[in-house]
This record gives C-alpha cells, sequence and structure tokens, in this order.
C-alpha cells in the first residue's frame, strides 16, 4: 500500500496533470513540459473601482494562472521575475506550490 504522500505525487500525474483531462504540452520560460493554462480576465481589476488598487492599475494586460509539476521546472519562479508562456513574456505576480503542483499567477501589458 502507498503512503499518502506517495499517492499524491503519483495522483498530481495521473489525474490532475494529464492529457486526458485538460493539460498541454507548453513552453515554460525554455522547458518543455505539460501544464494548464488558464486566461484570467482582468478587465474588472483594471477598472476604476474595485480594482484600483490592483497592479497595473488603467492599462490594459493579461493575466494567466498556470498549474504544472513542480519537478518540471529547475527553479520555483519568484515575483517581479520575467517568465516566458511559448511565445510571450510575463511578470511572475505569485507562485504557490501545493503537494508538487505549482500555481504561478502571471501578468502582463498588453499595449
Amino acid at each position: 500500500m502507498k503512503t499518502f504522500r506517495e499517492q499524491i505525487v503519483a495522483d498530481n500525474t495521473a489525474a490532475f496533470i494529464n492529457f486526458l483531462e485538460f493539460a498541454e504540452e507548453h513552453n515554460l520560460n525554455g522547458i518543455l513540459c505539460d501544464a494548464i493554462i488558464q486566461d484570467v480576465s482582468i478587465a474588472e481589476s483594471l477598472s476604476t473601482g474595485n480594482g484600483a488598487d490592483q497592479t497595473y492599475a488603467g492599462i490594459y494586460g493579461s493575466r494567466l494562472q498556470i498549474n504544472c509539476l513542480a519537478e518540471a521546472l529547475p527553479e520555483l519562479p519568484v515575483y517581479g521575475q520575467l517568465f516566458g508562456i511559448d511565445d510571450k513574456q510575463y511578470l511572475v505576480e505569485s507562485c504557490a506550490d501545493d503537494m508538487g503542483i505549482l500555481t504561478i499567477q502571471l501578468v502582463a501589458n498588453d499595449r
């Protein structure tokens, strides 16, 4: 019987980051790996009301959320780091490691 941690590692690839669900191969900062990329609309956060205190207020931008295996990248991205996704450059807003799966928030100025 597998330990809990061993089962988590197995599930990360078999259930969460796999081609049968939502993962696709992407170039993450020069590394080809399986990842789930979600385009998060930031239209509201760039408006004057509720999002006035957000980063990049008042300009057009885009925000992505990336999920990939932590072991796929040689180092964890850090706040403010330039980070390439396929053919576009973004800035890292945050990065969290949740039991071996990274959630990376990226922002870009699209003007």
